[in-house]
């Protein structure tokens, strides 16, 4: 019995996949590219099990199986798209699943041609032999590097001066900038992880535990259609959330408490990133309230200011702003805006960055700076905005009122033609969250803590 692929892209993702070769071609002029897939996991439960493939792969091939490559020759005569795959193999798709093939992939993907695996070093150097620069990836971590690197180094090569540049400089550029397809497929992800973490904060009580409330964030997503997280998930609580990439998830949740959750989901191939903080009591105490309000403050005009143009630097630098003068007010922080910010005495509670590009990584690829300058926002760009207040247990010269308290609220951000679109719906206001905090209906809360 032969089994049927399941690999299936829309009209609008074909498409998608097409413009973004043409443009990628068209960048790398009479080169030629070679771009190999993500290797195999190598879990004892096999490679399924683990598997993502790699997303400059995806970006430009739309194929979600190990042991491929693709190449793209822009002056080949009759084809400029091709792919590399493994034929079918009863015995490997008995265990694994189906695969493509060869027959199937040119039609599924939209290549111009396929060929067998096996026939890569067979054709390969004879299309190198026309090309005055090859991209490619020469990290020994990379599928075939072993069999490639003979072809890509070769006397013939040298002797006609090919010149060998990194192929992810060019796709990360265009990475960068999203299309309709990508952006729709952001804009489900933040909707499903929204909505996951709402119903976490329906959930918490106290008493549960921290993997109690991961399990139902994660549940939802799942059951919402996406196929993986965005990264593991951080569920904080109480003086948990004062550590950035806390990972243990394994703390009993107090009254009082705050928690923070930082999670996110993929939704094909994208990822949201969203945290939000809220009491595990569903109040909010006087201190817990001030903070978050302030940072909640920091992250809504930082937003507003979201538009081309605007810089990166500039908006951390207007969070840190209004994020000093908060804190100075409340007594955390003492003397003169200007002087604590020069001296960034603010970085002692705010410690990282405002926001980071976003898209089939979490920290997504693409310059930051170009020729040692900062580049400014355009279109297309998808960023995080994310400021935080954490007040480590028993820092020097802060009331102990104020300890153990980790806020952080991040939304995911498209930068557009004339401002900024917010595709992160969950609730953030603070008599929202409060109202939403412990609603789980008492059957379905005694499930998702029993089972």
């Amino acid at each position: 019995m032969k089994l049927e692929c399941r690999t299936r892209l829309s009209e609008s993702q074909l498409n998608a996949l097409r413009r973004r070769r043409k443009d990628f071609m068209n960048l790398i002029g009479n080169g030629i590219a070679i771009l190999p897939a993500a290797k195999p996991g190598d879990s004892p439960a096999g490679d399924r099990a683990t598997y993502r493939q790699d997303s400059d792969f995806l970006y430009l091939t739309g194929c979600p199986e190990t042991q491929a490559l693709a190449v793209f020759i822009p002056q080949h005569p009759n084809f400029q798209s091709v792919l590399f795959v493994r034929e079918r193999d009863a015995l490997s798709e008995l265990w694994n699943g189906p695969m493509m093939g060869v027959s199937d992939a040119g039609a599924i993907l939209g290549f111009d041609q396929v060929f067998a695996l096996s026939e890569m070093e067979k054709k390969i150097p004879e299309w190198l032999s026309h090309a005055d620069t090859i991209f490619w990836d020469s990290s020994p971590e990379q599928e075939f590097f072993e069999q490639l690197r003979p072809l890509l180094q070769g006397s013939r090569l040298r002797r006609n001066g090919a010149e060998i540049l990194n192929v992810r400089d060019v796709i990360h550029e265009l990475r960068l900038f999203k299309d309709d397809v990508e952006l729709e497929a952001l804009r489900r992800a933040n909707q499903i992880a929204s909505s996951a973490h709402e119903a976490a904060m329906q959930f918490v009580r106290p008493g549960v535990s921290e993997f109690q409330v991961q399990a139902v964030l994660e549940s939802v997503m799942r059951s919402a259609g996406s196929s993986q997280l965005g990264y593991p998930s951080i569920v904080a609580g109480g003086s948990n959330a004062c550590c950035l990439h806390y990972n243990l998830n394994t703390c009993r949740l107090d009254e009082g408490d705050l928690l923070l959750i930082d999670a996110g989901c993929e939704w094909n191939f994208y990822t949201a990133d969203i945290t939000r903080t809220f009491p595990v009591s569903g109040k909010f105490t006087g201190e817990q309230r001030a903070l978050y309000d302030l940072v909640l403050e920091s992250q809504i005009k930082s937003i507003a200011a979201i538009k081309p143009g605007a810089k990166l630097s500039e908006l951390n630098d207007l969070a840190g702003r209004i994020l000093a003068e908060g804190l100075i007010h409340l007594g955390l922080l003492k003397g003169s805006v200007e002087e604590v910010l020069e001296k960034k005495r603010h970085k002692d509670f705010f410690p990282h960055g405002l926001g980071h590009w976003l898209g089939m990584d979490v920290h997504d690829v693409g310059r930051y700076r170009i020729k040692n300058v900062e580049r400014p926002l355009e279109p297309g760009m998808c960023v995080t905005i994310e400021p935080g207040i954490y007040v480590q247990p028993g820092t020097a010269d802060v009331d102990p009122r104020w300890h153990g308290i980790g806020i952080r609220i991040e939304d995911n951000i498209l930068v557009t033609a004339n401002g900024s679109e917010n595709f992160t719906p969950c609730a953030k206001a603070t008599s929202d969250v409060e109202s939403l905090v412990g609603t789980m209906s008492p059957q379905l809360s005694t499930f998702f803590r029993t089972n």
